[in-house]
């Protein structure tokens, strides 16, 4: 269930979604790690391109 809410948040903040809260959490996550980015990235591969503002 955790690993659906996360995917929920990635997608959200791909669409643009996510309010102003998590996008700063996603976005320190997204600074842990190079690794963050990546798998970030591969999410964003699976997102609609005419969906996506990130």
């Amino acid at each position: 269930m955790k690993e659906q809410l996360q995917a929920n948040l990635f997608t959200k903040f791909i669409t643009g979604m996510c309010t102003s809260e998590e996008e700063a959490f996603l976005k320190k996550w997204l600074k842990s790690n190079p690794a963050n980015q990546l798998f970030l990235g591969f999410v964003q591969q699976n997102i609609p391109q005419n969906l996506q503002t990130k």
